[in-house]
């Protein structure tokens, strides 16, 4: 269901990018830190629950200010460090599916990303139509596990677009199978 595809041009490694940025603007240079640092995103980020609360600790000194949402704040609002793009919630939006939401991907880990993309996306639909919100036991494997599937099912010879036939056709035998 090709309607129901949203690209958002933020991933996990603009996040680390800007990561190291923030890191070596205040601390020390670690922008060749890359595995490091990526590391550190996935340990210790989180997603706010309550953005402006977060925000109040995060103006506190010392050790009261346990805040680490800003990176994986940019999958909600790009556009807060100048990305134009939507963020995950307007995708979704766009694109009109509420009902059968699943998650995939090394970002849905961040602690708290199921519960406010839930709460975000059930502000922003009408009221009258459910939310539903899918994470997988296996986030990163789940989409391999589904075309494992695929390419078990005794339909997958109709379905796919085999080497030959792309040499033969090129793009258009796609564009035909596929109706884009």
């Amino acid at each position: 269901m090709k309607e129901g595809i949203r690209r958002v041009n933020v991933g996990g490694k603009l996040l680390t990018n800007h990561l190291k940025e923030i890191i070596s603007y205040r601390q020390l240079h670690v922008m060749d830190e890359t595995h490091v640092i990526n590391q550190v995103k996935e340990d210790v980020c989180y997603v706010s629950q309550q953005f402006f609360k977060d925000m109040e600790i995060s103006q506190m000194k010392g050790e009261e200010n346990t805040v680490r949402f800003a990176v994986p704040e940019m999958l909600f609002h790009p556009s807060d460090i100048g990305i134009q793009e939507m963020g995950i919630p307007e995708a979704i939006m766009h694109a009109h599916f509420f009902q059968n939401i699943v998650l995939t991907g090394g970002n849905i880990l961040f602690p708290g990303f199921r519960e406010r993309l839930e709460a975000e996306l059930r502000a922003l639909a009408p009221a009258h139509l459910p939310v539903s919100v899918l994470q997988p036991d296996n986030p990163i494997c789940y989409p391999w596990e589904g075309g494992k599937l695929l390419a078990h099912s005794p339909d997958y010879e109709e379905i796919v677009v085999t080497r030959e036939d792309f040499e033969e056709n090129g793009h258009f035998i796609c564009e035909e199978k596929f109706d884009i």
